[in-house]
């Protein structure tokens, strides 16, 4: 049986720098939360608030300065891991088919423009990070001394409604095409998720190369996505030497490169799917298996874990115990129902998608 890459070791990856991103994220909300708490009872609140602004970006550019050396190497590192992951699969599966080729050196600089694209990419995100902070704590300074702070509703009461609302929305660094704004946590996840992906992928694939093989297959995977779903058990070539459209000895057809199936979107951000070198007449082709339900309940429970994580980031701008106990006994009420999906689904709990930095 061939060796086969880990296909969730890029998402396991990328959360260990999310994770990073994350409490990063966390700090800020804690800092901004400790800033307007501090004195809301208190005459001349609002002026004083204002004033803080410069300590208070101050604070914010030291988070975001520890979280370019810490963050950046994070990223450096799990790249590079996946990459040796691809290798050692790729030289196992070799060694098992019987090749007896001489592997060379790991391509240094495949994975350090890897890194590279990766790093440069959550770099782009922290002046704008920095600008939302202040904007966001200059806009809960005005919400909180406005025409609406009056009778029933405290200015404490104020604060932490908008604290709420920003914790919801979270920090977003990245504007995209589209026009969508992305959460700087997810946004390095998916970022090193696909460089990490990418590099496992390119390892393995460096190996078959240096072992003379050009053919690869793509593997079936339950509760696949439509982007994916078409090249399941294809065969594609690495170098294109096998041209697409080739009909093989054992009557199967060459598909495609591997760089046309991905720039379709196979092995998109997140995809459980991987490559094994196809031996004619020896590799069998997997059936297809779709499962429309099964996809759809997978993003039920993406859906739950945004929730959960929702909760669990309240409680890190609750600036009074009833806000944080009321965060807290939500929070619970989504992870009752995300275990629930998960039993009723026969899903996979993934504690590192709830993961609470708190």
């Amino acid at each position: 049986m061939p060796a086969e890459a880990d296909p969730t070791l890029a998402l396991l990856l990328a959360k260990e720098v999310a994770d990073v991103y994350g409490a990063a994220v966390d700090d800020m909300l804690r800092v901004v939360a400790r800033t307007l708490a501090s004195g809301a009872s208190e005459p001349g609140w609002e002026t004083r608030k204002l004033v803080e602004v410069w300590r208070l970006r101050a604070r914010v550019q030291a988070i975001i300065d520890r979280l370019a050396s810490v963050g950046e190497g994070s990223i450096a590192d799990v790249i590079r891991e996946a990459w040796d992951e691809g290798v050692r699969v790729g030289a196992a599966e070799m060694a098992i088919e019987g090749s007896a080729a001489r592997f060379g050196t790991t391509n240094v600089r495949a994975v350090n423009e890897l890194v590279t694209e990766a790093v440069t990419r959550v770099r782009s995100t922290y002046g704008q990070i920095l600008r939302e902070v202040l904007d966001v704590y200059r806009d809960v300074v005005y919400k909180a001394t406005g025409p609406m702070v009056v009778g029933t509703r405290t200015r404490q009461e104020a604060i932490q409604a908008a604290l709420d609302a920003f914790a919801d929305r979270g920090i977003r660094g990245f504007l995209d095409r589209r026009g969508r704004r992305w959460e700087i946590e997810t946004y390095a996840e998916m970022a090193v998720r696909t460089a990490a992906a990418r590099a496992q992928i390119a390892g393995t694939l460096d190996r078959f190369v240096a072992a003379g093989r050009d053919l690869v297959i793509c593997s079936d995977h339950p509760r696949e996505c439509p982007k994916c779903r078409p090249w399941e058990g294809r065969v594609l070539s690495i170098t294109g030497a096998t041209p697409p459209g080739t009909v093989l000895e054992d009557g199967t057809v060459v598909a495609a490169t591997v760089a046309t199936a991905q720039a379709q979107g196979w092995q998109h951000p997140n995809c459980r799917h991987n490559m094994t070198a196809y031996v004619v007449g020896l590799t069998g082709v997997p059936s297809a298996t779709a499962d429309p339900p099964g996809w759809e309940a997978l993003q039920q429970q993406r859906a739950l874990e945004r929730r959960l994580r929702r909760w669990r980031r309240r409680q890190a701008v609750a600036i009074t115990p009833e806000a944080a106990r009321y965060a807290a006994a939500r929070a619970r009420e989504v992870e009752a129902a995300l275990a629930e999906h998960v039993r009723t689904h026969g899903l996979r709990r993934e504690p590192e998608r709830e993961r609470a930095r708190l």
